[in-house]
């Protein structure tokens, strides 16, 4: 399989998840209006993009109250390796009775070939006191690193708002290596008087357990 039939499959693989997006909308849109997003009892605000993938080429969807979900085709074909650095601000609704109490990052849809890898590294400050929280996630498939596609932080003590910084990178070392990345997912635990509840799993996130297996199945091409 060619590269460029490579980048086609993933590019067919996000945009039928897009198709599946009903509540998306694009990066790009989000910090034009500057308007807050409501989505169950939480609000996305303050949203910043910068890299060399635009914003308009990042579609987001808001996962009812659970969290929020950034998909594109991040990959290394074009000049030079996409990357995004995405700010935004999610905050627990004044009459909610809730706080936020623990932070999760997922991502899937990931093609990684040779020396590919795909990594993404998140900060989220607790917005009244500028405490921070990290998180990352890693994957170059078999024989590197160990790879981790998911990674939680416990939020301590509960806030009412944090801001979020994560930086999406793919890369890709020496010939016929290649990397793509199609979603980065991020959910929330809340707390109401000291009893967590976490995210309910989205029909979203489980429609697009198929892009992984896509990536195994391009791997195993290449390495014939």
């Amino acid at each position: 399989m060619s590269y460029k039939c490579a980048l086609g499959v993933v590019g067919a693989l996000g945009l039928a998840a897009m198709a599946q997006q009903a509540q998306a909308v694009t990066l790009q849109d989000l910090i034009n209006s500057g308007t807050p997003v409501v989505a169950g009892d939480k609000i996305f605000s303050d949203f910043s993009s910068k890299g060399s993938l635009p914003a308009s080429a990042v579609t987001v969807n808001f996962l009812d109250s659970s969290g929020v979900q950034f998909t594109a085709n991040w990959n290394t074909l074009a000049p030079g390796a996409n990357n995004s650095v995405i700010g935004y601000t999610i905050s627990v609704a004044p009459d909610a009775g809730m706080s936020i109490a623990g932070a999760n990052l997922f991502f899937g849809g990931q093609v990684v070939i040779n020396g590919g890898s795909a990594f993404v590294g998140e900060t989220l400050t607790d917005v009244s006191t500028n405490k921070d929280y990290s998180l990352q996630v890693y994957y170059d498939g078999a024989g590197g690193l160990p790879d981790n596609l998911r990674a939680s932080t416990t939020i301590d003590p509960a806030v009412q708002s944090l801001h979020v910084i994560k930086s999406i990178d793919v890369a890709a070392s020496g010939s016929n290596s290649f990397a793509a990345l199609n979603f980065v997912e991020n959910t929330f635990v809340q707390t109401n008087n000291g009893t967590g509840v976490g995210p309910v799993p989205e029909p979203l996130s489980l429609a697009l357990l198929p892009l992984g297996i896509a990536g195994l199945a391009l791997r195993k091409k290449f390495a014939r």
